[in-house]
C-alpha cells in the first residue's frame, strides 16, 4: 500500500484570499519564536464601508419615542371608512400592533 506524500503540505497554515498574517513582536516568554495574528481583511473592509453608510452611531442623539399616530380608540371600520390619507406615514410596527389587536378582538388570530 502506497501513501501519497504530496498531501503533507496541504494542511499547512497559509493566508487565503483577503486574509493576511501579521507578525507580532517577540513575547518575553518565548523570545526566539514569532507568533502571527489572523486579520480578516474582508471583515475590516466591511466595517469601514458600513461606518461610511450608517455614520458614527456614538455621535447620533438617542431617538425620542413618538406618540402613536393611530388613536387607541380607532376601529377597523373607522380606518376603512375614509379615503383620506393619514397626516403622516404610520410606522409598520404600529400598524401591525393595530391589526393584531383587531384580529384578536374578532377571533381571527390565535
Amino acid at each position: 500500500m502506497e501513501i501519497d506524500t504530496k498531501i503533507s503540505h496541504f494542511n499547512e497554515e497559509r493566508p487565503k484570499g483577503n486574509c493576511t498574517r501579521v507578525n507580532e513582536p517577540n513575547t518575553p516568554v518565548d523570545i526566539g519564536a514569532k507568533t502571527s495574528v489572523f486579520i480578516n481583511q474582508g471583515a475590516t473592509k466591511w466595517e469601514e464601508i458600513r461606518k461610511k453608510w450608517v455614520g458614527d452611531q456614538s455621535q447620533k442623539p438617542a431617538k425620542v419615542p413618538k406618540d402613536p399616530i393611530l388613536s387607541w380608540s380607532l376601529t377597523y371600520d373607522d380606518l376603512l371608512s375614509t379615503n383620506d390619507p393619514f397626516s403622516e406615514p404610520i410606522p409598520l410596527p404600529e400598524m401591525v400592533d393595530f391589526l393584531v389587536d383587531i384580529w384578536h378582538d374578532e377571533g381571527l388570530y390565535d
